[in-house]
């Protein structure tokens, strides 16, 4: 039988109006997975972190092993409170699919790989919940998203690229460039390929999906 632990980072009781929220929400999440994957063992860190999460949200996520997830929370942040829903479980989702994936591939070193995962990881929150894009998912114009579609072809297979210019604005790039950029690959092959998920592709190797960078040829 496979097991998810979660293990609260809490001696200073920062979370304990929010511990039963937080675990209805992992089983949920887990629940709606193991409908459509396979069921895996799964350690989940949670802690508290003030000014370490996406402020609309209150919380991110982190996968950094194929065997553990790290969730971190800011109850004082404003947002917190109203995304402890459906958004918290969309989160818990997209995180589960990149350990799925470091089960496989891998997380990538490449942008290309990175693109590729998050994609992969942000449309299973979506076969799961049939969700919207997320904020993230849906930051650029179309302009915007053209001009990166032919940055990252020129910088598909590079390995020292700048990971927070392309996924938090750290850079030239706009903020959440690489998030959208991979969302619209990943929705572009599900377009073009019926019968196949996020779910059955986790362990695809991201070079498949290339061809499906940009809508023109």
């Amino acid at each position: 039988m496979t097991q998810w632990i979660v293990h609260y980072a809490n001696a200073c009781g920062q979370l304990d109006d929010w511990l039963d929220r937080i675990d209805k929400g992992i089983s949920a999440a887990r629940h709606r997975a193991e409908r459509v994957s396979t069921a895996i063992n799964l350690d989940i860190v949670v802690q508290v972190w003030p000014g370490r999460v996406i402020d609309i949200m209150g919380f991110a996520g982190y996968a950094p092993t194929g065997t553990m997830m790290q969730l971190t929370l800011d109850p004082g942040n404003e947002n917190f409170a109203r995304n402890m829903g459906e958004p918290f479980e969309r989160m818990v989702a997209h995180e589960l699919h990149h350990v799925m994936r470091w089960q496989g591939p891998g997380y990538g070193e490449t942008l290309g790989e990175a693109l590729v995962s998050e994609g992969l990881a942000g449309h299973f929150s979506r076969q799961l919940y049939g969700s919207a894009p997320e904020p993230w998912e849906r930051a650029l114009s179309t302009a915007e998203l053209a001009i990166c579609e032919k940055e990252a072809q020129r910088y598909w297979n590079t390995s020292n690229y700048c990971h927070g210019a392309w996924f938090f604005g750290q850079g030239d790039q706009p903020p959440w460039a690489g998030y959208s950029l991979g969302y619209a690959l990943i929705g572009r092959y599900l377009e073009c390929h019926d019968g196949e998920s996020p779910t059955s592709l986790a362990h695809e190797p991201a070079e498949r999906f290339r061809t499906h960078l940009s809508r023109s040829p």
